[in-house]
């Protein structure tokens, strides 16, 4: 294996003989070996030129683009090339624009600027201390100076927040701001100097809350951001260079910027599953027995109580989490049951693996369990052989290099933001329940005669929701993370849903599935524009989204059924349908040619579909399906 010195020389010498667009594999391979933050600068920079079509194999292994602008009051140039590698090691591209030199208002108040006919992904605002004491005089400001000028400049960012939102569908980044060291020891007096942060903190507590205010805001807290790294600014680059920041610094954002993209293009994780002997506890549960292993009290073991509070965290917020062990499961279930320190139980886990079969083996049947993908997981074990297995055989899992400590876990597990969301909604907590009720659905589907007992057995109730405030971040939810039912993977801002929903061309609903096992929760969404043809009504479904917990019912053929009926009842001329392929909708790939609609467009990456409400099927006979009244009055 090449060390980073060496990798940043190969891809030097592929550009140089222009081969590294034939390479793609190779250099996501390489790119996922470097870990310095000079080595991925380097790399990012090497590929500043290349853009998405350049990548030959981009379709083929599913290089999924994203578009990024960065604008601020300060240079911050270089966080494109870190965020361009850090992107690339997990099949992201990003196509990017970089505003010219503190010219964000600008880019913000014009409808008709770069900016907004770039219409990006995410916007990075970046800002620094200057934004508020550009307003001050140099060399005889007070704290009252400073508290006006906060003032204004929250008015005007609110201002230019809300043209964003007008003009962009995308997510807008903003951060915190430290108040520089040298203003605060151009007061000398520490009574002053106390009033004084507390009205910067007044000030950074207001940025955070515009994330609460506007829908598409998230503010980064760089306090938290700093404490991971060594220096936030270098004095000679903030002369020299108007560079507020250290590269440092950017690349902490970068970072964020990553966990950001993940979450936006569905491609965040959803299980965690866990080895236990000095994973969970110190020590080896068939050897060292109920009260030999390290838990609790002193030293290691404390540590491993703190990782195990910090996984009950992760299950609370929607995580699910699963144990993959070579254990006994006798001596498994022991532990949790009787050791007093065990802070996760049983029932905190969606489905438990205890057994000596190869730890690749478990994690393909615990997917096959939960129907979720294998790209949708992280691996936790000590073992560097098991860790390394996995990576063999399921290159598509997420492991990550644990230290040998446990004093580390925690830290070394949270700092990649796998598992990291815009927004969490009332269902997610609910999450392991749920999962939980898919296992029980297996188990009654094994002991019935015929796929048509289960299906009758299971009594499903579908219930049409149009979209309210309580159930619009659930419905933005499946819309950022369905992959496998999800008929376009256009990704939609909540502010857009809500929108789209208010308006008379727009025909927005969800759905919601309970069976004998219980409540599913809202399980899925349909987007519908009713498109003027000169005398003619047309519906157009842009987007068909379910999620994968309900695979297999049939609830998606009546909910197709259902519109479909509707619309020939509402003297509605044709029902339209879209297929956008991507790297994870092969699923759904023939699912309104499967419903009666005739294929009428075919293009590389594009599919379009009409049915013409002539010969529509019967809805399933086991499903009772519930419309609202205000679905029906559209």
């Amino acid at each position: 294996m090449m060390d980073e010195k060496e990798i940043i020389v190969a891809l030097k010498q592929m550009k140089k003989e222009s081969k590294l667009g034939k390479s793609l594999p190779q250099v996501i391979q390489w790119m996922n070996q470097l870990s310095s933050t000079s080595s991925i600068e380097k790399a990012g920079y090497i590929l500043r030129d290349m853009c998405y079509e350049d990548w030959a194999e981009a379709e083929k292994i599913g290089l999924t683009p994203i578009k990024i602008a960065v604008i601020g009051n300060f240079t911050s140039d270089s966080i494109d090339r870190y965020l361009r590698a850090m992107l690339i090691q997990e099949g992201i591209w990003q196509e990017f624009y970089v505003a010219p030199y503190n010219q964000y208002v600008y880019e913000l108040i014009d409808e008709n600027s770069n900016l907004f006919r770039f219409q990006p992904d995410i916007t990075f605002c970046l800002l620094d201390e200057v934004l508020v004491f550009e307003e001050c005089r140099k060399d005889d400001w007070t704290i009252a100076d400073v508290k006006q000028s906060t003032k204004n400049k929250l008015r005007e960012l609110k201002q230019l927040i809300e043209t964003f939102q007008r003009y962009c569908n995308g997510v807008f980044v903003t951060n915190t701001i430290p108040f520089p060291q040298d203003q605060h020891a151009s007061i000398i007096d520490y009574k002053s100097k106390a009033n004084l942060s507390k009205e910067w903190r007044l000030f950074e507590a207001k940025l955070l809350k515009l994330s609460d205010h506007y829908k598409q805001v998230v503010t980064l807290d760089l306090s938290i951001l700093m404490q991971d790294i060594s220096l936030y600014r270098d004095p000679r680059f903030m002369h020299y260079a108007s560079m507020s920041m250290s590269d440092e610094m950017l690349a902490a954002i970068a970072k964020e910027g990553l966990k950001l993209s993940r979450s936006l293009l569905g491609l965040n994780k959803k299980c965690l599953a866990l080895d236990l002997d000095d994973t969970l506890w110190g020590g080896i549960a068939g050897d060292d027995g109920l009260n030999g292993i390290q838990l609790g009290g002193t030293p290691p073991g404390k540590a491993f109580v703190d990782f195990q509070n910090k996984l009950k965290m992760l299950q609370r917020q929607g995580v699910l989490l699963a144990v993959n062990s070579k254990n006994e499961a006798s001596n498994v279930q022991e532990i949790f049951e009787k050791h007093p320190d065990m802070v996760l139980k049983q029932n905190d886990f969606v489905t438990i693996h205890a057994n000596w079969d190869a730890k690749h083996e478990n994690l393909k049947r615990i997917a096959s369990q939960l129907n979720i993908g294998l790209d949708s997981f992280v691996f936790v074990d000590d073992n560097p052989f098991e860790r390394n297995l996995i990576r063999e055989f399921l290159t598509n899992v997420a492991v990550p290099e644990m230290p040998k400590e446990p004093f580390y876990y925690t830290g070394t597990l949270l700092s990649q933001g796998w598992f990291n969301c815009i927004e969490l909604t009332k269902e997610d907590s609910n999450r392991t329940d749920k999962y939980k009720q898919i296992v029980k659905r297996r188990e009654f589907q094994n002991s019935t005669a015929s796929i048509e007992e289960y299906l009758h057995g299971l009594d499903i109730h579908v219930s049409l929701l149009n979209p309210t405030e309580e159930n619009l971040p659930r419905l933005h939810q499946l819309n950022m993370r369905t992959n496998q039912f999800n008929l376009t993977t256009r990704r939609y801002t909540q502010s857009v849903i809500q929108d789209s929903a208010e308006h008379d061309d727009y025909f927005i609903f969800g759905f919601q599935a309970t069976d004998r096992f219980g409540d599913n929760g809202i399980v899925g969404s349909v987007y519908i524009e009713k498109v003027r043809n000169h005398d003619r009504e047309e519906w157009w479904i842009r987007n068909f989204i379910m999620s994968c917990r309900v695979f297999s019912r049939g609830i998606e053929t009546s909910v197709l059924q259902w519109i479909l009926h509707l619309a020939k009842k509402s003297a509605v001329s044709a029902v339209y349908g879209e297929y956008i392929p991507s790297k994870k909708n092969g699923y759904v790939q023939n699912f309104y040619q499967d419903h009666g609609f005739e294929m009428v467009r075919k293009e590389r990456d594009y599919v379009m579909y009409c049915h013409s409400l002539d010969n529509i099927s019967a809805k399933p006979d086991w499903i009772a399906l519930h419309p609202m009244k205000e679905v029906l009055t559209i």
